[in-house]
């Protein structure tokens, strides 16, 4: 009895009989389909809910049990997996061997709910290289650890709207991920960042947060950008967007604050803000392999809507 027009109007019923719309993420937005002005004698919203499921249980006959349902991969496609290579190397591109290279999914194909793997993690060989397999479409976050060094962290879209049926299950992406991380300082701000990376690499979240409470009194970009990223791997995404934006406006041009907030919008589900964030870091950057990596989100990120 849905719909805006004739079907829902129930005769000669008029306006005041149309049922309500629904919202555009699931949500109901006010259905008056009971007839008169919707108040139905002045009860609240939760007095209707109640009397409205009373009414459904009374009079709705019982039905016919359902047959079973099909097997979830009749109804829905199948995911397609691939390989991600990258390399991970000092800002003067040489190799850093040894690097923890972690890897965790937060959402899944199409932005939705994720099934399958979620983490995996490889460590780099003496070229700096690492890869790994079987990761499935959608939202990942990659960290790169290793000693000595501030983490690199960073949100990415992978094949995010990619199925069996196309053809590419198994293959490994067209693009590599060079991951630069860069050293911890050798200064008390520097020492700050190393003792905290070490709490987030062991998971210790609440010594990530006492050591980041810490913060100079006139932190420079650098700092705060590094700190975003640490929190990030501590997972204290709210902290993470903090420092992220303190850094953003203390250096406008700063590419890890602002690859920092377009990590920020992806894990949100904000795509358009994401894909403004990611096109912002890359034009902050003169680094072909960066830019690389960016360009590839932002076409990722072009391929899907809200639903």
């Amino acid at each position: 009895m849905g719909g805006r027009g004739g079907s829902g109007r129930m005769g000669r019923m008029g306006r005041t009989g149309r049922t309500g719309r629904t919202g555009r993420t699931g949500g109901t937005g006010g259905t008056d389909g009971t007839g008169g002005t919707g108040r139905m004698s002045g009860m609240g919203r939760s007095g209707k809910i109640r009397l409205l499921v009373v009414w459904a249980m009374l009079f709705t006959p019982a039905l016919p049990a359902l047959p079973a349902l099909p097997a979830l991969s009749v109804l829905h496609a199948q995911h397609a997996a691939f390989r991600v290579k990258g390399r991970v190397v000092n800002e003067r591109g040489e190799a850093i061997e040894n690097a923890d290279v972690r890897l965790e999914a937060f959402f899944g194909y199409a932005a939705g709910t994720f099934a399958g793997v979620r983490k995996f993690s490889a460590q780099t060989n003496r070229k700096g290289d690492w890869n790994v397999g079987g990761l499935q479409p959608g939202i990942w976050l990659f960290e790169v650890i290793a000693p000595g060094y501030v983490p690199e962290t960073v949100v990415l879209p992978i094949r995010i709207l990619t199925t069996v049926s196309m053809g590419t299950s198994g293959m490994s992406l067209t693009w590599d991920l060079i991951l630069k991380p860069v050293m911890a300082p050798d200064d008390v701000q520097g020492e700050l960042l190393k003792q905290a990376a070490t709490a987030a690499r062991d998971g210790n979240a609440d010594a990530v947060r006492a050591a980041l409470r810490v913060i100079p009194e006139d932190p420079h970009s650098d700092f705060l950008a590094g700190a975003g990223r640490i929190a990030m791997v501590a997972r204290d995404m709210a902290l993470a967007r903090t420092l992220f934006l303190r850094a953003l406006e203390r250096d406008p041009s700063s590419y890890r604050a602002a690859l920092g907030i377009a990590s920020m919008f992806l894990l949100e589900r904000d795509f358009d803000s994401a894909s403004r964030a990611f096109d912002a870091a890359r034009s902050r950057t003169h680094d072909k392999d960066e830019q690389k990596f960016l360009s590839m989100a932002i076409g990722d990120l072009a391929t899907i809507k809200v639903r």
